[in-house]
């Protein structure tokens, strides 16, 4: 329903049509001292009847102005009016332009203030970002439109302590996914992966951003579920001008683009990347209940069904390929504004990356022993597409009310390739030879309903979101096979070629990591819904200006996860009538499961030869392998944000109630199902404090509590083998949540004309932090534990700078247009492993941290030839 809902909306507001694009003045008028916005100043045109007010955001439009040059006028009650000259307004483009006001003196009274633009908009932009509440870093419209970034993920590398795995998932300051947090326009993402806390980034077109933020200290009014950073990405609402914008994209890749490719044929929807059912499990397949536990019932069952494709096929990899269509709408409707922004994406990407696996075995005594030394291949073809669809009614100035909605699809065909030996110690060591065959496909859709309103009387504001979000993970049908053989012959005198020839390693009655023929499907769905709502007021004692906000939100979440797991093995009977075909382990991949290798393959004659049998299809399907879970969140807050003179002070705390469900199957037994219901209730205090040593400088002091909660697989006991790890991962139901002690400091210059230096300090004190650890019991399998403390600190440096500047050249137009950007953080951790069997150490670094981070790059626009230029470099440490 939500989904047909989208594409109505979608088709609705496409056939807007194309309005007359006028001639605007559009920006926001904000207080000088501490980037208030002023809601209601007056914006004019100076000798014309061209004129607005602010609204709520305090940002105002002034349209239908000519072609010309002119001098704008800004004013607010109690500020001195001040007035931007060389106003330049071009035919069908949106001039742009931030007003700071300043408070009137009671020495000097009333006063008329004169500047040009190009100063005052570096001013007002740089007193935006010196004043922000929290310590954040991001990127805004205005320097991602400058920028050749083609999407989220792009814009997110440009971003100081922040960093992009697998062109896709966020590194913030060098923690892994579990401790960052994603949000669009205020409204929590779904994680993209059944089994990890993570998002894909990569499916927002940069152009729909109204910026992107990542804000690395809590306060009050934010989600406190995160320790590396919030990352808030913020969508278009009202565009500045109608437009529509097509881009299509070749990108050559110097590690694929013409090079070997390893492939599967898959079906005929994987371009799209959807599976188109030659997956799916087949009809005639019992239910895992239900699956015969007599072998001769299982050849049965293997002899009915359509083989699946285990064929691996050869060709070359092709360029990358993008594309993207976007467009705009706005219409007035009496004192309103009705807007549409929209997209089309659509990207196919490949990539190949090489692995060395090498496993050891020793004891305290001896030194450790090489027992593999393997070699994966990975080949990978990556689909993304998706829609985004935003309907904005700006009713007055004082009320918007928006719709905003996005659905993608997102897919990884993947083969992994492995070679190598299993026993490299040995006189005549194993050879291995496999191939895993893997198509994940991700569909995500998210709805929101927001609301801004302002009570101009009581000068109250109300803020309210409601949102869904939902994902359909499917891993339909991922195929694993495995053959061995010897390096050399076992007797050297008789050159027995079997010895030498692979053979596929299938066996009598198991299926697992260790044997070919190996099949599993899953499907996880999960949905989010919620609601929030804040208000907040100024109060004003003299110099003294403080603001009260208090909210609240409601959030529910839910899954359901089911995997199935099959295999071939072989049909033959020892001491029995029936014999299995030893020759078929000698088949390659595209004809060893073929039809005429299934079942029973020839009778046995009475009182003579034994029948001979193919392969049989055995269920290994686990009571464990599905699970439901739920959660409940309920938070309230209040927060208070005091500003005198030189000093801001912003404080409070949040109550978060978080009830978590989960609800699965550990064995046959029901006495030992476990039914999960834990409620945990959190007061996490936060305090920012802010010293403006000057116009131009700013320190910062913060500190914060938050948390981090175990996802439903770290509690769920489904097992689940990860072919490129070679291991087992299970969860633990006893796992609790971690709570995070946050210490922050910043120093940070804003020296004019776009330019930044700053440096931060960071510590993190970690309490029961959620690790993953190897079982003591066996060599393959790991689950999740709460250890008992960890530390994190680290070193932040980031610096943006015009090279005229920088060389004392301003007189140079070339360098005046060139910008050196630069960030690094260098990270260090600690975790406590003093009590875990087999950890070798007392203390190692936080699972998933980098020790550094480091982004450089060279930016140059020239905006009289409306051209661009960018380069820039990224390294994350191991």
């Amino acid at each position: 329903m939500t989904q047909k809902l989208f594409l109505a909306v979608l088709f609705l507001t496409l056939s807007f049509g194309a309005f007359a694009q006028n001639s605007t003045i559009v920006g926001k008028v904000i207080d000088e001292k501490n980037a208030e916005v002023l809601i209601g100043a007056v914006v004019q045109v100076k000798g014309t009847t061209y004129g607005s007010s602010t609204d709520l955001n305090g940002e105002f439009v002034i349209k239908g102005v000519p072609v010309g040059t002119y001098t704008l006028i800004g004013s607010y009650l109690s500020y001195e009016t001040k007035e931007i000259a060389e106003l330049v307004v071009k035919a069908n483009e949106p001039t742009s332009i931030n007003i700071a006001l300043k408070k009137i003196s009671k020495n000097l009274g009333t006063a008329t203030i004169v500047g040009k633009l190009k100063s005052e908009s570096n001013f007002a932009l740089l007193a935006m970002q010196k004043n922000s509440v929290s310590v954040s870093d991001g990127v805004s419209a205005d320097n991602i439109k400058r920028t050749p970034d083609k999407n989220t993920s792009d814009v997110l590398k440009r971003v100081s302590g922040a960093s992009i795995q697998d062109n896709k998932f966020a590194i913030i300051r060098g923690l892994n996914d579990r401790y960052n947090a994603a949000y669009i326009n205020g409204a929590p993402l779904p994680s993209s992966e059944s089994d990890r806390k993570a998002f894909a980034f990569d499916i927002f077109p940069s152009n729909m951003l109204d910026n992107l933020i990542i804000t690395k200290t809590a306060t009050p009014d934010m989600p406190a579920e995160f320790a590396g950073g919030i990352i808030q990405i913020n969508t278009k609402d009202v565009p500045e001008k109608n437009f529509t914008s097509l881009t299509i994209t070749e990108g050559y890749n110097l590690q694929t683009t013409g090079e070997v490719q390893l492939y599967q044929k898959g079906g005929s929807k994987d371009w799209l990347g959807l599976d188109d059912g030659s997956r799916a499990l087949a009809s005639t397949i019992p239910t895992a209940s239900k699956f015969p536990t007599k072998i001769g019932d299982q050849a049965a069952i293997a002899k009915k069904i359509t083989p699946y494709d285990w064929s691996i096929n050869q060709k070359t990899f092709s360029p990358n390929t993008s594309l993207q269509y976007s467009l705009g709408l706005s219409k007035a409707i009496d004192k309103s504004t009705l807007a549409f922004v929209g997209a089309l994406t659509y990207s196919k990407a490949n990539n190949y990356n090489e692995t060395t696996r090498k496993g050891y075995a020793g004891s305290d005594t001896a030194f450790s022993l090489i027992q593999y030394d393997l070699l994966d291949r990975n080949y990978n073809t990556s689909v993304l597409w998706g829609a985004l669809a935003n309907l904005s009614l700006k009713i007055n100035k004082y009320n918007t009310i928006s719709f905003k909605n996005i659905y993608s699809v997102n897919s990884d065909n993947r083969i992994v390739n492995r070679t190598g030996n299993l026993n490299p110690l040995e006189a005549n060591p194993t050879l291995l030879r496999s191939n895993n065959i893997q198509f994940v496909s991700n569909k995500i859709l998210s709805n929101q309903l927001n609301g801004d309103h302002y009570l101009v009387d009581s000068k109250i504001r109300i803020n309210w979101l409601a949102s869904f979000s939902s994902i359909e993970r499917l891993i339909p049908n991922e195929r694993r096979n495995i053959y061995t053989r010897f390096t050399t012959f076992l007797d050297t005198t008789i050159k027995n070629p079997a010895d030498t020839t692979y053979k596929a390693n299938v066996s009598l009655s198991n299926v697992g990591a260790d044997y070919g023929g190996g099949m599993f499907w899953s499907q996880n769905n999960e949905s989010i819904r919620s609601f929030k709502v804040s208000l907040s007021r100024p109060f004003y004692i003299n110099e003294f200006v403080s603001e009260l906000k208090i909210g609240g939100l409601y959030q529910e979440r839910f899954r359901t996860f089911s995997a199935r797991r099959l295999g071939y093995t072989k049909y033959g009977v020892l001491g029995g009538t029936i014999d299995f075909k030893d020759s078929l382990l000698y088949l390659p991949e595209d004809k060893i499961f073929a039809s005429e290798n299934m079942g029973l393959i020839k009778p046995a004659v009475k009182g003579g030869a034994n029948g001979v049998g193919g392969f049989k299809l055995l269920d290994d399907t686990r009571p464990s392998d599905t699970y439901t879970a739920s959660s409940y969140l309920t938070a309230m807050y209040f927060m208070l944000d005091h500003k005198y003179k030189f000093a801001r002070l912003i404080w409070g705390v949040r109550m978060e109630n978080f009830v978590q469900t989960l609800y699965a199957r550990k064995n046959t037994n029901p006495a030992d199902d476990i039914k999960l219901d834990t409620v945990k209730r959190d007061y996490l205090p936060s305090a920012n404090l802010i010293l403006s040593l000057s116009k131009k400088q700013n320190i910062r002091f913060a500190y914060s509590q938050t948390v981090n909660r175990p996802e439903y697989r770290e509690l769920a006991p489904f097992a689940f083998y990860d072919f490129s790890t070679q291991l087992v991962v299970s969860g633990r139901d006893s796992l609790s949540r971690a709570k995070i002690h946050n210490l922050d400091f910043r120093y940070e210059y804003y020296p004019g004309r776009g330019q930044l230096l700053s440096t931060s300090v960071f510590y993190k004190k970690f309490i029961d932090p959620i690790e993953t650890i190897s079982l003591s019991y066996t060599d393959n399998e790991i689950t999740y534990r709460n250890l008992k403390e960890a530390q994190n600190y680290g070193l932040e440096i980031e610096y943006r700078v015009l090279l005229a500047a920088l060389l004392k050249a301003d007189s140079i137009a070339f360098l005046n247009n060139l910008t050196v950007f630069s960030n690094l953080a260098i990270i260090r951790s600690k975790v406590n492993t003093a009590d875990v069997v087999g950890s070798g150490a007392a203390d190692r670094p936080l699972q998933g941290q980098s020790p550094y981070v480091f982004n450089a790059g060279l930016l140059y626009i020239n905006d009289k030839l409306n051209c661009s230029f960018a380069a820039s470099f990224n390294r994350v440490g191991s």
